[in-house]
């Protein structure tokens, strides 16, 4: 399969500080074109505990060659010991905002 020229990269936050600074950090390094915010609900098990906790879902819309830099904002600037990173291909999209996405992105 072939890598997808733009993805949406995903991680999860328990503060708003921090998804401030790592959405502004990524759209200021020109890492992602957008960022956007969810509030949610995560159900996990972590250090043998099962927890549920309010978070922010952040989806960085991006391009594939970025995320390598994504992750390392990440491993640099996320808070929780093992952050979520998970790598969502985007298979198409309308024509304009894909060539926005791709301008407004350095590789």
């Amino acid at each position: 399969m072939n890598t997808p020229e733009f993805v949406i990269v995903q991680t999860t936050t328990d503060s708003e500080e921090e998804v401030q600074q790592l959405a502004a950090a990524a759209v200021e390094q020109q890492l992602a074109a957008c960022v956007q915010v969810s509030q949610v609900q995560s159900y996990y098990r972590w250090e043998g505990q099962v927890h549920h906790d309010s978070e922010f879902l952040l989806s960085f819309k991006t391009t594939a060659a970025a995320v390598d830099k994504l992750k390392k904002l990440f491993a640099d600037q996320h808070s929780y010991d093992e952050p979520e990173v998970v790598v969502i291909p985007i298979l198409d999209g309308s024509p304009g905002y894909l060539q926005w996405m791709r301008d407004s992105v350095t590789n």
